[in-house]
């Protein structure tokens, strides 16, 4: 399946299926893919692994089951928004079949590297309101943005948290925040996008795919200038109210395991931890995740064993209860691969 996966994100792409994919690209790919499990490899070696399996066998099932049936709100938190997004750019995309491509998307992301799962929901777009690959692709990806934005302001406030001086978190925050925003408004600029769209046209097709008239970014960009004030604000509530959602599911399975930490202790070392597993440098973000969560929670005084068994939970009901969730809605709506091949995400259909 990699060698197709590849091929597909290609295709999802705009790249021209006349070319092929270079053994080499995927050999590299893979390689730093597996240095997320060789780390993880080397924890397990490293700590007590019976330690480890004693404390998930111990866990309390019922905060376990309650994390696992939040999964349906929280994603139909995310599905509203990305509904919100594909409105504004006049696309009518109903609630039954959004809530079932978004979760048949995490089945495949979780199956295929390279997050493709966010390719099946363009193509299920595409396919059903009859819009443009590149239009599809770009309300899936300003509706990423909005997860982005969020782990990153978390992010930031956890490593804030680890310094002792007010001062020095108040101006961090500030710094952080600036970081963020200003890039965004940059984005969103029309002069500042026509420069970058002039120097982009050096690099000749890349920089089209990119920043030309129907490229990803300027896509996106349009999609998010579509946004109203009031569609903006409810999505950006959203966002706020689904990783509330998330958040309280990891604390509940961090009291499954009796972990010996407090909601924003947890809440900081998952937003670390999910912001890692964006490094094209793992599987699923096995090992980069749990190397985090260690680290994260050891400062905390949490032993590297328990704080082991609770990154690996996180990802045995996110990932694997999630993937389960997402079969049956995959089986309910499929998107064949032969047609997800054919594909062209960049073009018009």
């Amino acid at each position: 399946m990699g060698h197709g996966a590849m091929q597909l994100q290609n295709r999802l792409a705009g790249t021209d299926s006349a070319v092929p994919v270079q053994p080499r690209s995927q050999g590299w790919t893979w390689a730093m893919r597996l240095f997320g499990l060789a780390l993880l490899a080397f924890l397990l070696l490293r700590l007590d692994l019976h330690q480890v399996v004693a404390l998930l066998r111990q866990a309390d099932p019922l905060p376990v089951l309650l994390a696992l049936a939040l999964i349906v709100p929280l994603i139909w938190l995310k599905t509203v928004r990305w509904q919100i997004i594909l409105a504004a750019q006049g696309i009518r995309y109903g609630g039954r079949p959004a809530l079932l491509a978004y979760f048949g998307s995490l089945f495949v992301g979780f199956l295929t590297p390279g997050r493709l799962g966010e390719f099946v929901k363009a193509f299920h777009v595409q396919r059903e309101c009859g819009v443009s690959g590149a239009l599809a692709f770009a309300g899936v990806l300003a509706d990423r943005l909005f997860d982005l934005l969020a782990l990153l302001v978390t992010g930031a406030l956890a490593l804030l948290a680890l310094s002792s001086l007010a001062a020095t978190d108040a101006l961090g925050l500030a710094a952080a925040l600036v970081l963020l925003v200003v890039p965004f408004l940059l984005f969103l600029n029309p002069a500042v996008y026509g420069w970058v769209q002039r120097r982009a046209q050096r690099w000749r097709r890349f920089g089209e795919r990119l920043f030309g008239a129907q490229g990803w970014l300027t896509e996106v960009r349009h999609s998010l200038r579509r946004l109203s004030p009031l569609a903006l604000t409810a999505s950006l509530l959203l966002t706020a109210l689904a990783y509330g959602v998330y958040y309280g599911q990891c604390y509940l399975l961090a009291l499954a395991l009796g972990l010996p930490a407090n909601f924003l202790t947890v809440t900081y070392a998952v937003a670390l931890g999910s912001l890692i597993t964006l490094l094209p440098i793992s599987i699923s973000g096995l090992g980069t995740r749990e190397a985090v969560m260690i680290a994260y929670l050891g400062a905390a005084g949490v032993t590297s064993e328990a704080a082991l068994g609770f990154s690996l939970l996180v990802f045995f009901t996110f990932y694997l209860g999630g993937g389960l969730i997402g079969l049956v809605a995959w089986l309910l709506k499929p998107a064949p691969w032969s047609q997800l091949r054919r594909t062209q995400a960049m073009r018009e259909p």
